[in-house]
């Protein structure tokens, strides 16, 4: 099943290259790669003895790419360091999640809800632990607000959190002049 979306998204990514690269040639202001910085608050839905914390924060930083004319199709790698803390019994864990991602843009305007899906691995205390992560949210130019459900086999949680994008998405117009 992993071997079907990775190699689903990598086919995704490798034929949509043909059009971005048509529509550069047609527009010398779109430029499809951005970096992303993102921090937030991660709330656990269940504890289990392999997996029993409160809460977590934790920040993540990656690479953005657009994929079609409209700038409604993104593709993203990112990665970032979490802590999760139990207060109970006041021990904590690292996790650091690597995830590709995959967002739709409901529209290409300045503000824009999106909705997207990314699976991934967590690697929590030296253990990887793959997950699928559904995300909703709005961006405003440079910056978005999200919220995800995390699910792993050890464990769901709730993410939320807030974003900014050193470039401001590209839109899927054709300026012809300055």
């Amino acid at each position: 099943m992993k071997k079907k979306i990775f190699y689903t998204i990598f086919f995704l990514i490798i034929t949509s290259q043909f059009e971005a690269h048509s529509q550069n040639k047609q527009n010398k202001y779109y430029k499809p790669i951005r970096f992303t910085m993102a921090g937030g608050g991660k709330i656990p839905l269940e504890s289990t003895p392999e997996f029993n914390y409160n809460f977590g924060a934790g920040a993540n930083f990656g690479i953005v790419y657009t994929l079609n004319q409209t700038a409604s199709l993104e593709v993203s790698l990112k990665s970032g360091f979490s802590i999760l803390y139990n207060s109970s019994n006041n021990n904590s864990a690292n996790m650091i999640p690597i995830v590709l991602g995959i967002d739709f843009y409901l529209y290409d305007k300045d503000f824009s809800p999106y909705f997207g899906i990314r699976p991934g691995i967590n690697l929590i205390d030296n253990t990887m632990e793959p997950s699928v992560s559904g995300e909703i949210g709005i961006s405003y130019k440079k910056m978005k607000l999200y919220g995800a459900y995390n699910y792993m086999q050890i464990g769901n949680m709730i993410e939320f959190g807030i974003g900014y994008f050193f470039r401001q998405r590209p839109c899927g117009c054709f300026p012809h002049t300055k």
